[in-house]
């Protein structure tokens, strides 16, 4: 192999290993985000310290997530065992509610104003799959969870340079459901404030997949995150535009081709919720 080769390779594998080394740092910071939500929430009736009310003030957010029933919804609900009723759900639907809060800056980091364009503008690409309103049955209602088959050490299987995936099982053998959510995405356009996520120069998207199961009562929320190319169903072009057949919003990998850099896992449970009898 001659040396400029050697010299080439070497310096695509170094800014691989860059973007996934940022794409780690992408997703623990969005945990630990999830984790200062959930242990934000009171246990008698989810109240959410946003630390962005006026004079510090909680907002009582049960009418978001239920407008039909506001005693209800609390963490402590031992006698109702449904999916859609228990924690879980809830939170997911907090979520997507701060997702569709989101606003861009005025400025950019480096104190340089926006364009009109998109400062202090809905931040519109930030979205849940499937859409949720306060009486949307969130675990009933969604999709069902297509995973990856991995090895030992958690890395991709492949067949054919095609991942292998299945359907996630719940632990009562039912076929699991998912909430996908974009979080955060890159740009190709320079002066849109999206283009600072942008991982080495290459738009790349975050997404969280949350799901819930049987052996937890529901409350615990099992998240899974994956970095990868985004799927843009608007491109005409088949060839640039992939395809999307476990509908996480990002570009499914195909022969030769790799979208997904790096995933991860969490599971979020509000401490509030061992006090519970």
């Amino acid at each position: 192999m001659g040396t400029l080769q050697a010299m080439t390779i070497n310096a695509v594998m170094q800014i691989k290993s860059e973007r996934k080394a940022k794409a780690n740092f992408w997703i623990q910071q969005d945990i630990e985000q999830l984790q200062a939500i959930a242990s934000a929430m009171k246990l008698d009736n989810y109240i959410l310290d946003t630390g962005e009310e006026e004079n510090d003030q909680e907002r009582d957010i049960r009418e978001l997530l239920n407008s039909d029933d506001l005693n209800g919804r609390r963490l402590c609900r031992r006698s109702k065992k449904k999916k859609d009723e228990r924690f879980g759900a809830d939170f997911v639907k907090l979520t997507d509610y701060l997702l569709q809060e989101d606003r861009y800056p005025e400025k950019d980091p480096e104190g340089e104003d926006y364009p009109a364009a998109y400062a202090g503008k809905s931040i519109q690409a930030t979205k849940s799959n499937i859409n949720i309103t306060a009486n949307t049955k969130v675990f009933s209602d969604t999709i069902e969870f297509t995973q990856y088959e991995m090895d030992e050490d958690r890395n991709i299987i492949y067949t054919d340079d095609v991942p292998k995936t299945y359907t996630a099982k719940d632990s009562n053998g039912n076929n699991k459901k998912v909430v996908v959510q974009i979080v955060a995405n890159g740009s190709e356009e320079e002066d849109n404030p999206d283009a600072q996520n942008n991982l080495i120069n290459k738009n790349y998207r975050l997404v969280r997949l949350m799901s819930v199961d049987s052996q937890t009562k529901y409350d615990l929320v099992q998240v899974y995150y994956r970095v990868g190319e985004p799927y843009d169903p608007t491109d005409p072009n088949p060839t640039t535009r992939g395809k999307d057949d476990n509908n996480d919003f990002l570009r499914d990998e195909e022969s030769g081709r790799r979208s997904i850099i790096s995933y991860n896992y969490t599971e979020i449970m509000p401490a509030a919720v061992n006090e519970c009898s």
